[in-house]
């Protein structure tokens, strides 16, 4: 039987068309799941990073396995919840934690920003503010981009409940000098409104659904844990320095836990944000009991078991104590609020910031992400410049909108890094390939 709190118009499909009745087969969430399953555009996150180019070495998460460990994550803490509180529904999870970064370009944030800064250089002449935004990419994706089986349809058909678990900013975005935040970051193109607003049901405030919120905390758990066991493996995060057995810090402790703090502290008094060095030492010897590393990595049997215990017992301790805080209302949706233990989420930020100071601002990255960035600027350019080079179906898409720089911003975010790589060299002139060559398309 559906839970009380999912109504019919929460189930109801984004569609120009009548809905399509159910054959009993599987519940409306679980066709959720199924059809981005089966996107191309979710295939094409095998393609993306998560941080490093996504064919570097193999060793590293891509944006597709991230957001299957986001998923499996996701799904385990609704069933968890759905057993104490009724919901939330553990598919409707599973579907927003699949489609949560299925707008991503590709070479992760270095392509998003290029995107975005070359958007906004090429519309400063109009005043337009639109850009481009990987989360509301993603709402354009299922709702317009991507294609499913019922002809003059178009995006993925998914449940009204769905897109709106998977939207995480629920708001256009707004000037620099009205709101920063909101300029930064938002969820939905001004070319995809009316789809919000069939998404919203009539809401015109911020507030997400609690289905968003495992969502939400899932991805950060995930980066926290997957992203940083990749960066041990490989020998770039030195998380035998910083988190050792109790009793045996040493100056290397003592010197590694400094930098990392002082590159924490300059960050958070950049972005305004506020930084108690005491709390945050005491994270650490926190992460310090679940972890207990001797030694770096090795690629022995017995290092990837240590590895694979210790990434559990990580998210054991970030998602067992989790709850829902729910009000007057009897419907969770939108009267439930999840509530993780303070301490946990501020590990979880802390963790994530190793990422940072090890791997994505290091020299090394720092010059890869130049020439990433090159490439996805230079492809919008080119595209918007001569939109015969877009493939048919973004063709298609310019007749019905007739925005060229969306097309053109379309088309690349599409990419794979591959294809990215191939097109550009195209393009440049620098490798031009042969004539039946369709990797692009």
């Amino acid at each position: 039987m559906r839970p009380a709190h999912y109504t019919d118009e929460d189930l109801e499909q984004h569609s120009l068309q009548r809905r399509v009745a159910d054959d009993g087969q599987r519940s409306g969430f679980e066709h959720d799941v199924d059809r981005i399953l089966y996107s191309t555009q979710w295939r094409a996150l095998a393609g993306k990073s998560q941080v490093v180019a996504s064919g570097e070495l193999g060793a590293y998460h891509t944006r597709l396995t991230h957001s299957m460990k986001v998923a499996q994550l996701g799904r385990r803490m609704a069933e968890r919840l759905e057993r104490r509180y009724g919901g939330p529904n553990p598919a409707l999870v599973e579907a927003a934690c699949m489609a949560h970064d299925i707008g991503h370009p590709p070479f992760g944030h270095a392509g998003e920003t290029a995107l975005r800064l070359t958007m906004d250089e090429l519309q400063a002449a109009d005043g337009a503010t639109d850009s481009f935004e990987g989360n509301a990419q993603t709402l354009r994706i299922l709702t317009f981009l991507a294609a499913h089986k019922y002809p003059g349809h178009r995006g993925l058909h998914l449940s009204r409940a769905c897109l709106d678990a998977a939207t995480k900013y629920p708001w256009e975005r707004a000037p620099l000098d009205v709101d920063p935040a909101r300029h930064a970051k938002w969820g939905v193109y001004a070319a995809d409104r009316e789809a919000f607003a069939w998404v919203r049901a009539g809401r015109t405030d911020d507030a997400v659904p609690v289905e968003e919120q495992v969502m939400d905390w899932a991805d950060d758990v995930t980066y926290a844990c997957h992203d940083v066991e990749d960066f041990y493996r490989t020998g770039l995060i030195p998380l035998a320095a910083l988190f050792p057995p109790p009793g045996s810090a040493g100056a290397d402790t003592e010197r590694e836990t400094r930098r990392f703090l002082d590159y924490v502290a300059a960050k958070r008094h950049r972005t305004g944000a506020g930084f108690d060095r005491d709390e945050a030492e005491g994270l650490l010897s926190d992460i310090a009991k679940a972890l207990s590393i001797a030694e770096p990595y090795g690629g022995r049997h017995a290092d990837d078991v240590a590895v694979n215990a210790r990434t559990a017992k990580l998210i054991d301790h970030f998602t067992r104590d989790i709850e829902l805080e729910i009000g007057g209302s009897a419907a969770i949706r939108y009267g439930a609020r999840l509530v993780v233990p303070a301490e946990r989420r501020a590990a979880c930020e802390l963790l994530k910031e190793l990422v940072w100071c090890y791997v994505i601002d290091r020299p090394a990255l720092a010059t890869q992400q130049h020439g990433k960035r090159r490439i996805v600027s230079e492809l919008l350019r080119w595209t918007h410049e001569s939109p015969t080079l877009l493939p048919a179906d973004r063709a298609e898409e310019l007749v019905l909108h007739g925005d060229p720089l969306r097309a053109a911003a379309d088309h690349v975010a599409s990419l794979t890094e591959d294809q990215a790589i191939a097109l550009h060299r195209r393009l440049s002139g620098a490798g031009l390939g042969s004539v039946s060559d369709n990797v692009w398309l």
